[in-house]
């Protein structure tokens, strides 16, 4: 409950529950605030840096170029969300109560919601194609064939159609994601508009999101991490083979071989973006876990530090 009084003598005691805002603010703490700003600027200008360069500047690898472009536009999504929450908060700083319920039931919150998750979850399914490109060129070179330009266009419009479908299926009108004893729809669980399943509570379509959630980006993350296993893997065993059997200049060819230089330095950075992002994951893959497993969970009161962290990262 929220007072809206003016009275200097009044005293309020807030009752407001939610694990971001406050009566007066969508964030109660004013770092969030800031970082969110900051965030979703500097998402926005990278991605638009990244998609200009690499128009500019074409890599020898168009397969790479292809997946990291529509990689970019994804994070360009996610600085739009980051962007459109900061907004919010600007607009409604020091009244906020008086327009979270219109907010989180409105329309603008559940597209707003379904872009971040269509930007997290295509960011997710590319980055595990790209895992699945470098395994096949690295650990299985001579399989088969590798990717082509036009292969690598269509398996990204297919992941962008399947995000869509997982992203904007719940603003279909589907009775499944609504609940008539709780008026704010599927993404308007909280300010934020994520539908995260953090807690005990199961609200509509907490079923579907423990799936993607949980269950889709557990398999996608335990899958690259495999790749990425294999890969070094493959890398360490050819180095010491080609040390123990092959002369002193034809292991220097080898690692001034620019193809093979390629092949590592790209492995390597999508490594790290992996790593960040699964960093940012497994906390709310293991929260979802044991919100179905343990009766009395109930999740940490920082927990809202996650939602923010999975935005940003992604």
């Amino acid at each position: 409950m929220c007072c809206h009084l003016t009275k200097e003598d009044a005293q309020c005691t807030s009752l407001y529950d939610d694990s971001f805002a406050s009566c007066e603010s969508m964030f109660r703490d004013s770092a969030p605030r800031k970082s969110i700003w900051a965030i979703g600027i500097l998402s926005l200008l990278g991605a638009v840096f990244v998609i200009v360069w690499r128009l500019i500047f074409k890599e020898r690898n168009i397969v790479q170029l292809i997946m990291l472009m529509h990689l970019a536009v994804g994070d360009c999504l996610m600085g739009v969300y980051l962007v459109t929450l900061g907004a919010k908060d600007l607009l409604w700083s020091g009244s906020y109560y008086l327009h979270d319920f219109q907010w989180r039931s409105g329309l603008s919150c559940q597209v707003t919601g379904a872009i971040s998750v269509l930007s997290s979850e295509v960011s997710v399914m590319i980055l595990a194609l790209i895992s699945a490109d470098r395994l096949k060129n690295i650990v299985f070179p001579y399989h088969g064939r590798g990717l082509t330009p036009r292969k690598a266009h269509i398996l990204c419009v297919i992941i962008w159609v399947l995000g869509f479908v997982i992203a904007f299926l719940p603003l279909s009108g589907i009775s499944y994601f609504y609940d008539a004893l709780e008026r704010p729809a599927y993404y308007g669980r909280s300010v934020v508009c994520l539908p995260l399943q953090l807690s005990n509570r199961f609200p509509a379509g907490w079923e579907f999101s423990i799936a993607i959630f949980v269950g889709l980006n557990f398999l996608l993350f335990l899958f690259m991490t495999v790749a990425y296993v294999a890969i070094f893997l493959k890398s360490y065993l050819s180095s010491r083979q080609l040390a123990k059997k092959g002369t002193r200049r034809e292991v220097q060819a080898r690692k001034k071989n620019a193809s093979a230089r390629r092949e590592r330095a790209l492995a390597k950075r999508v490594f790290f973006i992996i790593l960040t992002d699964c960093a940012c994951w497994m906390p709310i893959i293991v929260m979802g876990i044991r919100s179905l497993a343990e009766k009395d969970y109930s999740p940490p009161r920082r927990s809202s530090c996650l939602d923010r962290r999975v935005c940003a990262a992604n």
